[in-house]
């Protein structure tokens, strides 16, 4: 046994540097000759650091003063000890002129999948694979070995209950027990997990930071007040007043649970003898849960003045009495806030850059009274711009920009024709015309570049030194360039003259960005030109989407060696596209696309013929096949499903909240959700603005999985994705359910007299587009009272037409609203666009509230407003009652259709249907704004109701404004009960259907419109229509309109054309489109469509199918003749003449009911058809129930040609026996001639019925004869029976013609005991007994069903 040591020396870690052996008592080295990989990869595994990632030379150290102990070693990579490798022997050497051998190793343990190196998924390494470590028993102790161990500091958080990469990932079988004082992960106890498998509920997180604590120092105590200090790696330390604000202030009193700031007096509690003041600057929003969450520079930020440290001021338990802030003691146009209690007020107020790439440069916002609005670009200037730069940190201001430089803003414009001096604290304090006083749009919003945007804008140079590795792999990632670069010093000087910015950087490995990297201050020359950084990344690839519409669809371009390139499509599908979308963040692939679908790209063709299995973590990482000379033409590209989704709230615009990482769909937990972040998740799904967010909605089961962070957005991301995340305290977020956002196009609504928002005027409503007025058709009083419920502003007192009109307006708003007057916002209401014309001119809808006179308002009662009384008198008290009831249709599948309740005295009952007819039904289509009635229903045709029954007996004249003003028995008077609930079908009742023979969800739109079945015109009908109606018929989530097929026969009205559905329209009636016509489009234009959930109909008509249904004969000369086609797997098709004879034949007629068979003809006699040839080699005997009891080949296996179709003339008369036994079978021969006897029988039997004329009539050959049974005799029935022949009384004997048309059934099943009487019934030339069974029929057993033929 050789008893030696290994260490690594001189690399700045433990995993690397110079390999040194411990033998004999002494550290020797290993000779660099033929020192590569292998034996790079002993020494990183037997040290516990992973793989190998380079074997390393480095210099020798002076000669003489260490033994070269191996030499020329030849590892295989598999020994467990770097001295079992063959070599030259211990201390033999002859290397002179080689350097000694040294390893660069991964490490045993890495963080994956944060933000760097120090955020992310726990992993260790063991030969070379990484594996999860799991969350069971994971503590805070062994975070804090491991953030060490990577040197970031400490862990601010642990998280678990994280998802694997797949259900099958194998775990790390150990459980780390540290203690927190060791020096690496890999010298932690370690207690192997039961039968090697260790209990978790997933993957754990960790997140280290620099930053672990903060506290206010007064006189040595940690209090509510006193000098800021933070605990970083290097110990307490205090942070500079310059650029301290009180916003940071507020951040730090919330969290150390002390109310907000009052004041921060810079140096105001500085002690001496402390360590040098930190520089980083924190840059908070105010809303942060922790100092550490705020935005953080510290690159050219200067040394800080002594004793200029920041302290804070806290409430403390004084918060509840700060006072709140209102316009009247902070007006913008007023002096600077006073230092009382004003400071507070000003600070709550909060300040923005939007747009601009950075926090310093972009749109101007202030948050006031909740909601985030622009500045107006009237007498905008740099004086102005200073003070918003001074304000938020960010410098001086270089460029004041104007007409929405950075794009327009939404919300209120806030302030108007600034005019600061440059000095003012805050921007708002500046004089102005007041809040919200301004003449303006959004395209006059203004902006800033501040001096803060070091990057893009004074662009220069950045000094070399130092920039160790840690400061070029924090370069590198921020731009999206791999995770390390090297400088490269052999390139020659740079032509023309630049400033040179900053030099010292020195990035840490907590550091994110190069923002947050201490340095030398900012100077215009910080070096000299050859001193100017020139970086070459060359770490891992990068991937993008480009020219898509959105980050996650697209062209597939990847970077590395400096450019940007494609992939080629070919091999491309859709486990290649998982990889891509799974890597971007971009949840699940739904396609995989070729040939340049989002046009072609430049540069070079990266990657082609990827064979990806669908579970690899990066692209590049994907086996690929052989080279293709392949041209951009070929460009693969994908659309992913996206990072976020709503669902189940029927459509992509509301709906649960679902993140998809690539693993699958799982909800997000409302803890923390904030409407902010709603916003964000509506914007980057195209639906609006969030209306409402739900929370605390039930899982689907109580196990299901909720997403591990919390998000918290700003509101001004482009996507969720970029929202910061916390990850949840102790890897498990607090919730009880999910979260449901619902996003609408419809996000505000006001009443608009004289300029002004008031509690009357024109009902204007605010959408994507901007403010929009409403057309005042179909407009009524439930709609009114919502808007002025909604407005706070009481109930509707009238609807004045056109009243406040003004002109130069936008085109009026179509969409009609359909409330029942109990929803608590307009755009809660049904909505109907579809077919709705343009409004006439002027034509706007207009509200009268009641506004603050609403508590005089009477209250209802039935002894002023009785429904049996004459109409309501037109005094405001009354006509005010008369509105708080409503009118609604329920449960009939449209807002025209269904029960008809009324809400009275805050319950909704039904009406009962004694008396009810079309003059009461129009009254309620007219009330509710739905035309005219169609059709009155009664006996609960749409279902019983619940609650009171209000009315009955209503005689309406059909002229009433409201259902209650027709005469009746009184309010509950009746004697009904729901089984009697009236209802009623109004003409703008609408249904959607597609019409097809042999498909569901695919065939022709037809839509139900004026009480017909009209055909939908196609144009435009783009993808999102398209969905929207599949979506409506329950038929998937997309469609395609089919071009290709025949024009339809038949005439029918083509009610609308020129559909344009929404992305917020949940359902077809909700999408604009042309007005209704009835020719709206030529036959050639009625649109067929295929939805995305097309499959063929288990039945040709009906469901559930019989056999009968199943056969048709075509291209014959009556319905009883022509070729035999069969219904199989959806479609229609043949039956191969091989074996075809009238046994065959006899069944297919007597399957069809129609008689025997007289020809079976082969050869396609009645034309060939088309589709497949289902049944081949078909053998019957004759008398099987249907087609499918006979022998054939296999369904579809057949080698015949539609030549060789075979056909049926059947005699077309239904008979009413049994199946026919076949004619050459014995069966047959033998009933023939037992027919043949018994006709003689029959013959002789005859003069014995002489005797019964008087009483029978017979009237010849098809004559049905009635004969009693003699009393006693009985018979048994057990199968072939006839349920449907009916007992006939002698007298009355039906005619010929009429018995023909009666159908007899033959049942499978068995009988009954006759009862003692029945009846002989022959129908020639068929016999049959027919006697009284115990359930009032007999069922005739097969000897007794005598068939004869003649």
């Amino acid at each position: 046994v050789i008893n030696c040591l290994l260490r690594l020396v001189d690399g700045g870690s433990r995993c690397a540097g110079r390999v040194e052996i411990l033998h004999q008592h002494s550290w020797g080295t290993v000779c660099g000759d033929s020192w590569d990989l292998k034996d790079s990869q002993v020494v990183c595994r037997q040290m516990g650091c992973g793989e190998a990632f380079n074997a390393w030379l480095y210099a020798q150290v002076e000669e003489g003063s260490r033994p070269i102990w191996l030499t020329q070693l030849a590892c295989t990579g598999e020994e467990a000890y770097l001295w079992n490798c063959p070599s030259l022997g211990w201390g033999k050497n002859n290397c002179e002129p080689y350097d000694d051998a040294g390893v660069i190793c991964s490490g045993f343990v890495h963080l994956v999948g944060g933000h760097g190196p120090c955020s992310g998924r726990v992993e260790v390494n063991s030969g070379g694979e990484w594996i999860p470590v799991s969350d069971g028993n994971f503590t805070l102790s062994t975070a804090q070995v491991i953030c060490a161990d990577l040197g970031c500091g400490k862990a601010a958080s642990v998280l678990g209950n994280l998802p694997f990469r797949e259900d099958s990932e194998q775990i790390w079988a150990e459980e780390f027990q540290c203690k927190g004082q060791e020096p690496g992960l890999w010298f932690c106890p370690r207690v192997p997990c039961p039968e090697g498998s260790c209990p978790h509920r997933g993957a754990v997180q960790v997140v280290c930071s620099g930053y672990t604590e903060v506290r206010l120092m007064k006189n040595g105590s940690s209090q509510c007040e006193g000098q800021v200090e933070m605990k970083t790696s290097g110990g307490w330390r205090t942070l500079c007043a310059s650029h301290w604000n009180m916003a940071n202030a507020n951040v730090i009193c919330r969290q150390l649970g002390c109310g907000v700031a009052i004041s921060t007096p810079k140096g105001a509690y500085f002690v001496e003898g402390g360590d040098e003041i930190w520089r980083d600057r924190f840059h908070c929003s105010g809303s942060e849960s922790f100092l550490w969450n705020c935005a953080v520079t510290a690159l050219g930020v200067p040394a800080c003045a002594h004793g200029n440290t920041a302290s804070v001021v806290c409430s403390g338990n004084q918060a509840q009495l700060l006072p709140q802030c209102n316009d009247s003691w902070s007006n913008t146009a007023g002096s600077a806030a006073s230092e009382g209690h004003t400071a507070n007020c000003s600070d709550s107020r909060q300040l923005r850059l939007v747009d601009g790439g950075s926090r310093c440069a972009g749109r101007v916002e202030i948050l006031q009274q909740g909601s985030w609005g622009s500045i107006c670009d009237d007498s905008w200037d740099l004086s102005d711009a200073h003070v918003v730069c001074r304000q938020l940190g960010c410098g001086v201001a270089l460029e004041a920009t104007i007409s929405a430089h950075f794009g327009e803003g939404s919300g209120p414009i806030w302030l108007d024709e600034l005019n600061c001096i440059g000095e003012e604290a805050h921007v708002w304090q500046c004089p102005s015309q007041g809040w919200r006083q301004h003449n303006c749009s959004h395209k006059e919003d203004a902006g800033v570049i501040c001096s803060g945007l070091w990057c893009t804008l004074c662009t220069g140079g950045v000094c070399h030194s130092p920039m160790e590795a840690v400061t070029l792999s924090v370069i590198c990632r921020q731009l999206g360039c791999g995770d390390s670069g090297t400088l490269n010093f052999l390139v020659p000087l740079r032509k023309g003259s630049r400033p040179s910015w900053v030099d010292g950087i020195r990035c840490r490995e907590t550091d994110s960005s190069l923002w947050q990297c201490p340095s030398d201050p900012w100077k215009h020359q910080s070096c000299s030109a050859k001193e100017e950084a020139h970086i070459t990344c060359t770490g891992t690839p990068q991937v993008r989407l480009m020219d898509g519409g959105s980050r996650c669809a697209g062209r597939v371009e990847i970077f590395q060696k400096n450019s940007w390139g494609t992939m080629c499509d070919q091999g491309w599908d859709l486990n290649d596209a998982h990889v891509v979308c799974r890597q971007m963040g971009c949840g699940v692939a739904l396609d995989a696309m070729g040939y340049a679908q989002f046009g072609e790209g430049s540069g070079p063709i990266w990657l082609e013929e990827l064979k990806c299995t669908g579970e690899e973590d990066q692209v590049w990482k994907c086996p690929t096949g052989r080279q293709h000379y392949c041209l951009h033409v070929r460009d693969a590209g994908v659309i992913c499903s996206g990072f976020v989704r709503l669902d189940g709230g029927g459509g992509p615009c509301s709906g649960r909240v679902e993140v998809n990482s690539g693993g699958g769909w799982t909800p997000v937990p409302y803890r923390n959700f904030t409407l902010l972040t709603a916003q964000v998740i509506c914007a980057e799904l195209g639906c609006g603005k969030a209306t409402s967010f739900l929370l605390d909605l039930p899982l689907k089961e109580a196990s299901e999985q909720v997403w591990a962070e919390e998000f918290q957005c700003k509101g001004w991301e482009p996507e969720l994705w970029f929202c910061p995340r916390v990850p949840c305290p102790a890897g498990s977020c607090q919730h009880r359910g999910a979260v449901q956002v619902v996003c609408s196009e419809y996000t505000e609504v006001r009443l608009m007299k004289n300029g002004s928002s008031q509690c009357e005027g024109q009902v204007e409503m605010k959408t994507s587009g901007g403010w929009r007025t409403l057309c005042a058709s179909h407009w009524n009083m439930a709609n009114a009272n919502v808007v002025c419920r909604q407005l706070g502003c009481g109930v509707a007192i009238s609807t004045p037409k056109g009243e406040y009109f003004v002109e130069g307006g936008d085109e009026i708003w179509r969409d009609r609203f359909h409330c029942s007057g109990s929803e608590s916002f307009l755009w809660n209401c049904p909505v109907t666009a579809l077919g709705v014309p343009a409004c006439a001119h002027g034509n706007t809808v207009s509200v009268v509230c009641s506004g603050n006179q609403t508590q005089l308002l009477p209250q209802c009662n039935d002894s002023w407003s009785d429904p049996a009384g004459s109409t309501a008198s037109e005094e405001p008290s009354h006509s005010l009652c008369k509105y708080s009831r409503q009118l609604r249709l329920v449960d009939g599948g449209s807002h025209c259709a269904g029960r008809v309740e009324i809400l009275q005295q805050g319950s909704w009952g039904s009406i009962c249907d004694d008396s009810w007819d079309l003059s009461d039904a129009h009254v309620v289509c007219r009330q509710l704004g739905c035309g005219v009635a169609l059709e009155a229903t009664v006996s609960a045709h749409f279902g019983e109701g619940s609650g009171p029954i209000w009315l009955d007996e209503l005689n309406c004249t059909g002229e009433e404004a409201h259902v209650w003003q027709c005469p009746s028995q009184g309010w509950g008077q009746h004697n009904c009960r729901h089984k009697e609930d009236a209802g009623v079908i109004c003409s703008e009742f609408l249904a959607l259907r597609l019409v097809s023979k042999d498909q569901e969800c695919a065939g022709w739109l037809e839509v139900f419109y004026n009480n017909t079945w009209g055909s939908v015109c196609h144009s435009p009908m783009e993808a999102l229509t398209l969905s929207v109606i599949c979506r409506q018929l329950g038929c998937g989530d997309s469609g395609i309109l089919n071009s290709s097929v025949p024009l339809r026969e038949g005439s029918r009205p083509r009610w609308v054309d020129g559909i344009q559905c929404r992305k917020m329209d949940t359902s077809l009636w909700q999408c604009p489109s042309d007005p209704w016509e009835q020719r709206s489009c030529s036959a050639k234009e009625e649109a067929y469509i295929i939805c995305s959930g097309n499959r063929p109909k288990s039945c040709p008509s009906t469901v559930p199918c019989i056999d009968k249904e199943k056969l048709l004969l075509r291209g014959g000369d009556s319905e009883c003749s022509g070729r035999v086609e069969v219904w199989h797997e959806g479609a229609w098709g043949t039956v191969c003449d091989d074996s075809w004879s009238l046994a065959e034949a006899e069944v297919v007629c007597q399957q069809l009911g129609c008689g025997s068979a007289l020809e079976a003809p082969g050869e396609a006699a009645f034309g060939p058809g088309n589709g497949s040839i289902w049944l081949d080699e078909v053998q019957c005997r004759g008398r099987e129930p249907s087609l499918w009891a006979c022998a054939a080949a296999p369904w579809g296996q057949s080698d015949c040609k539609h030549e060789e179709d075979a056909g049926v003339r059947c005699s077309g008369t239904s008979s009413a026996s049994a199946p026919v036994p076949g004619i050459f079978s014995l069966p047959g021969i033998l009933c023939m001639i037992l027919g043949a006897l018994l006709f003689l029988v029959l013959i002789i039997l005859g003069t014995q019925l002489l005797s019964w004329r008087a009483q029978h009539q017979v009237s010849g050959s098809s004559t049905y004869f009635l004969f009693s049974e003699p009393a006693g005799q009985h018979a048994d029935a057990t199968s072939n029976s006839y349920d449907d022949v009916e007992e006939l009384p002698v007298s009355e004997i039906p005619s010929s013609s009429g018995m023909k048309e009666k159908n007899f059934f033959p049942e499978e099943g068995g009988g009954a005991r006759c009862s003692q009487t029945g009846m002989w019934i022959a129908i020639s030339p068929v016999v049959l007994h027919y006697c009284h069974g115990k359930d009032g029929f007999g069922h005739v057993k097969e000897p007794f069903s005598f068939i004869t033929r003649i």
